[in-house]
């Protein structure tokens, strides 16, 4: 009989854990080293082996998805543009007009802005959200399953791109397309908003170059990864008769819309040019590390909401297989090797924070960017040899299904624990100082009385944030992971 997975007091717990988690890594996910896609690999990869931690002894959930799923949390990894200023209700040029030295500004409906960062949010991760929803569905995905649900997201996103995108920006803020259009007309170009971009093929460098058109065109990227987000929640539910993970997935991308629109006051309210909240004296302590508060407490509420979502799932969902046996991904065990070495091993804790460990380097120790990649490559060759004779050691030696000598859940359980010190150790202390090195705090003042203004200068903020993040998510870590696992062993 499958036993429940969590207690009402470990899944307040869990909740707890999962935004302070998401907080603290979404937030290392946007500085120098993490950023972009290679930021949003870690922020998936965390997601996953937090999830594992508390859920994984079902057949749905074993070693191969891991870096499946977080790969797809970063391939879909848009940009930002100048959407997170609207919902502060003006709109920047994000570029000179012809003769000008400043960018301009026009007041705009901040309802847009509160669209457009929830659209943005909605459409981040679309494919992870279904890899996600997979582990806890009821339905076996092959192959050719992740090719459906992938392929229609990226058509979906195409044909919008060309074609919907534009009239859905029409209605949500037509000052953005006037703008644009003024802007290409200033240029000298002899384009209409919508030619350009087809034209130009949506590229983000020909953009940049011509007033509000960034804005535009990210815009429209912007809704038709949304739009082709639920195109696709639509195909799992309709074509893959995956009702569950057609919700689960549709409700995930909520929740990052809501967390990057909600988090986005902090922008809003802190930016020197603003309608909606003038007359709102952010605290300079705030207002300074504004973009950090933001990265954070978009994850934070993501990770609320996700695991409030999660632990209220029936339990036919989330409790333990009672006949739980171990299944490997993939049949063909030549492959199998092959994947997790390259894959679940190599790329995610060799490559990933190899290159984490070179780029945080790159301005506090040198300014040669060939050191970073010297230093990403030698640290990933080591890694690899490492990973190759474990891999070797448990999958042909000893013939387990498993690249690791012990269960799923363990090992992600060790894992993530692992994953997350090495990450906090290049964060706080590799990096240069605009990284927020704790090594670049004047402790001379810090120790001397200097406290109170060190704090009003900002120059606190972000470690008092993300150091106490980190000393109770280590707690509660233990409590609810670690130590659950030791009782476990010993039930067994």
């Amino acid at each position: 009989m499958a036993r429940k997975n969590l207690s009402a007091g470990e899944k307040i717990i869990a909740v707890i854990l999962g935004a302070l988690l998401m907080g603290f890594i979404w937030h290392v996910r946007g500085q120098h080293g993490y950023g972009a896609k290679w930021g949003m690999f870690c922020v998936g990869a965390v997601i996953v082996m937090y999830i594992y931690t508390l859920y994984a002894n079902r057949r749905s959930m074993n070693y191969e998805m891991v870096p499946l799923a977080a790969a797809f949390a970063a391939v879909t990894a848009g940009g930002w543009g100048t959407l997170n200023s609207q919902i502060g209700g003006v709109l920047s040029s994000g570029a000179l007009y012809p003769g000008e030295e400043t960018f301009r500004f026009v007041e705009i409906s901040p309802v847009s802005g509160i669209v457009i960062m929830v659209l943005l949010g909605f459409g981040w991760m679309p494919l992870f959200s279904i890899v996600l929803g997979s582990l806890f569905s009821h339905k076996k995905y092959a192959f050719k399953d992740y090719i459906i649900f992938v392929g229609v997201y990226y058509v979906t996103m195409l044909i919008c791109s060309l074609t919907i995108s534009h009239m859905a920006l029409e209605l949500i803020n037509p000052q953005a397309v006037e703008c644009c259009a003024d802007g290409i007309k200033a240029m000298g170009h002899d384009y209409s908003p919508m030619e350009a971009y087809i034209v130009k093929m949506g590229s983000a460098a020909w953009a940049k170059k011509i007033p509000y058109c960034r804005n535009y065109f990210t815009s429209i990227n912007v809704i038709s990864s949304a739009i082709g987000a639920l195109v696709s929640s639509i195909v799992v539910g309709s074509v893959l008769k995956d009702k569950f993970n057609a919700i689960f997935s549709t409700m995930s991308n909520l929740f990052c819309g809501i967390g990057i629109c909600a988090a986005s006051v902090v922008l809003g309210a802190s930016a020197e040019s603003r309608t909606v909240f003038t007359g709102i004296n952010v605290p300079f302590s705030i207002g300074s590390n504004a973009w950090e508060i933001w990265e954070y407490f978009t994850g934070f509420i993501y990770g609320l909401l996700l695991m409030i979502f999660i632990v209220c799932l029936p339990r036919k969902y989330t409790d333990e297989e009672s006949d739980y046996k171990y299944v490997p991904k993939f049949e063909n065990k030549k492959f199998s090797i092959f994947y997790n070495k390259i894959f679940t091993f190599l790329f995610m804790f060799g490559v990933i924070l190899s290159r984490a460990v070179g780029s945080r380097v790159l301005g506090r120790v040198t300014d040669e960017e060939a050191i970073e990649i010297i230093i990403t490559v030698v640290l990933s060759v080591v890694s690899f040899f490492v990973v190759k004779k474990i891999v070797d050691k448990n999958m042909i030696e000893k013939g387990l299904d498993t690249p690791a000598d012990m269960g799923v859940k363990a090992f992600y359980t060790k894992s993530l624990a692992i994953y997350i010190g090495i990450i906090s150790v290049t964060y706080f202390f590799l990096g240069e100082c605009g990284s927020k090195n704790l090594l670049c705090l004047d402790y001379g003042r810090f120790f001397s009385g200097g406290i109170s203004e060190l704090w009003a200068e900002g120059a606190l903020t972000d470690p008092a944030l993300m150091l106490s993040t980190l000393a109770v998510m280590s707690v509660l870590y233990y409590v609810l992971c670690l130590k659950r696992l030791k009782g476990a062993r010993k039930d067994s």
